[in-house]
């Protein structure tokens, strides 16, 4: 797990094509983006803006995926992310080929990042996650997730 700010803050020296590119789109995203997909490389590397009501971390499942890194961008509001350990955490949901994604039990041990606008989180394959947490307030969140096939 890398996070940081698109500023510049924690990406200067990624070599990841894809993942510069997804530093150059999230530049141009603001408050007026239009929702929805947008294929770059079709299913190898696409993006979706959305927005989201954020929830108390406890209420959300964690999520691994083996195919995809994960870069969650936040463009409007407060998030928390919990990261785990995936190894350290039973399986709740078996992982699903096609979706490309497990829900896993809780942990005891798990870190949070803390998202305000311009921050962003790049989640590897096999680290689980909560996206969508609530940090300080409820409220609805603007947020775009890249998806990178490795």
């Amino acid at each position: 797990m890398i996070n940081g700010n698109i500023d510049g803050i924690g990406y200067s020296n990624i070599e990841n094509e894809f993942i510069k590119k997804a530093f150059e789109i999230m530049k141009k995203l603001n408050a007026d983006t239009q929702l929805g997909r947008t294929d770059i490389e079709e299913s190898d590397f696409y993006y979706t803006v959305m927005e989201v009501d954020v929830a108390p971390l406890n209420e959300i499942k964690h999520e691994m995926h083996k195919k995809y890194i994960d870069i969650h961008y936040l463009i409007k509001g407060h998030e928390a992310i919990g990261i785990a350990n995936s190894k350290r955490l039973g399986v709740l949901v078996p992982y699903s080929e096609e979706k490309d994604c497990a829900f896993l039990k809780d942990g005891n041990l798990v870190s949070t990042v803390v998202m305000e606008p311009g921050d962003f989180c790049i989640i590897y394959p096999y680290e689980a996650h909560k996206p969508g947490g609530m940090f300080n307030d409820f409220g609805k969140i603007k947020k775009a997730v890249f998806k990178i096939k490795v």
